[in-house]
């Protein structure tokens, strides 16, 4: 299994540079951007790493095509991809933060969206859009024959969270972004990319599953334990009480959902304390979905790694934190070498 790793969106283009680095030096297989409002450019964040690097791919994770239009993100794509020779890619989804900061809307038909702009992106990646494109919510009026292109077309990913989205996903991109899915659910997830992979008119050429996952490892056990108590209120479709009775009691996933604002108080206060919720109920979601703990507990996480490649992931993405050079040196050292 292939590991990438998945940045804070406020690192400068020279952090990204070092980090990139020295993640292609540990064999890391990919770095991801955050894309966040008000924050740095996804795309030209990545302009030195692309510069300075020979194997290493990289993108952003995610963009929308409700915020950007599917043709915008293709040029920011294909421009980064030839700045790189060809290891560049994307990861398309419906999006959240950056829509609700803009206060931009989403139709009704989410995944005919998604699955329309994943085909303008694709079609614009392999010539295929010279006579423009027809859609419902997405339209390319002109022609479009992006004959600059030199480079080997990149890969194009789609986030999903639901079902249907997978589905889809399989049925069109050249990957699939399973969204914060453990292990326990990730058999049915990939049972609906595969249900899409089969209504293809010929097999992909080496179609990709990835999942994002919260890396809060440290040498300092408690500082692992304060970081990713910090971040809960984003993980499981932001505490989506159906994911967490996978840990929870029905009564305790409830009660984390009543509770959601002293978990975004918690992210927003940095310290990490959800006010009026048991260490007892943090630790298990934390467990659940996310990799939390010492060095000792690296064995545990590894094996964990090892059964998202037996529901068929080519990939995992590493969200890094604080310290993110010494979270990746722990990849890099003691993660990477076993999944090999």
């Amino acid at each position: 299994m292939d590991i990438d790793i998945i940045l804070e969106p406020d690192l400068t283009p020279q952090q990204i540079t070092e980090l990139g680095q020295a993640a292609e030096r540990y064999g890391i297989r990919a770095l991801w951007t955050s894309n966040y409002f008000a924050h740095w450019d996804p795309f030209i964040s990545l302009v030195p790493l692309a510069q300075s690097t020979s194997k290493l791919l990289m993108g952003p994770l995610a963009v929308s095509p409700f915020e950007m239009h599917p043709l915008k993100i293709a040029n920011g794509l294909f421009s980064l991809n030839e700045m790189c020779n060809g290891r560049a890619q994307v990861a398309i989804g419906a999006g959240e933060g950056n829509l609700d900061a803009m206060d931009l809307k989403r139709p009704k038909k989410i995944v005919l969206a998604i699955r329309e702009a994943l085909e303008i992106v694709l079609a614009a990646a392999h010539g295929n859009l010279k006579d423009g494109y027809d859609g419902e919510i997405f339209n390319v009026n002109l022609p479009c024959a992006y004959d600059w292109l030199k480079a080997p077309p990149p890969k194009i990913y789609m986030t999903a969270y639901r079902f249907m989205m997978m589905r889809m996903g399989g049925r069109i991109a050249d990957g699939v972004f399973v969204g914060c899915t453990p292990p326990e659910i990730m058999q049915p997830a990939m049972e609906n990319v595969n249900i899409g992979l089969s209504r293809r008119d010929t097999p992909p050429d080496n179609f990709r599953a990835n999942t994002f996952w919260a890396w809060h490892i440290k040498a300092d056990r408690d500082e692992a334990y304060r970081e990713s108590r910090r971040e809960l209120a984003w993980r499981g479709r932001k505490l989506d009480p159906e994911l967490l009775t996978n840990w929870l009691t029905e009564e305790e996933a409830q009660f984390v959902q009543d509770h959601f604002a002293a978990y975004v108080t918690a992210y927003f206060d940095r310290t990490g304390i959800v006010a009026g919720v048991s260490d007892d109920i943090n630790d298990r979601l934390m467990h659940g979905m996310t990799s939390t703990g010492g060095l000792d507990d690296l064995d545990r996480e590894i094996e964990r790694f090892k059964l998202f490649q037996q529901e068929g992931l080519t990939e995992i993405a590493l969200r890094l934190h604080e310290d993110p050079m010494e979270a990746l040196k722990i990849i890099g050292e003691q993660v990477v070498p076993k999944l090999k």
